[in-house]
């Protein structure tokens, strides 16, 4: 993988991220910051996890360090 797929990648996770946090603000407003962080980081590993199956890599899902 070049140089700048690995740098698109990186800019194509970060807009998806920052799309995932403008949909979870709501939330931020009412002392959830912390969840929504938390959640969110995991949303966008289990983006990942999506893409890989339907490339044919099947690997075991991990939860983060959830402290609900």
């Amino acid at each position: 993988m070049s140089e700048l797929e690995v740098e698109e990648i990186a800019k194509y996770v970060g807009q998806f991220s920052l799309a995932l946090n403008g949909i979870m603000k709501p939330l931020r407003l009412y002392g959830q910051a912390h969840y929504v962080d938390m959640a969110s980081q995991e949303i966008v590993k289990l983006a990942w996890q999506l893409h890989w199956k339907l490339d044919g890599i099947d690997l075991p899902y991990e939860v983060g360090d959830l402290h609900w």
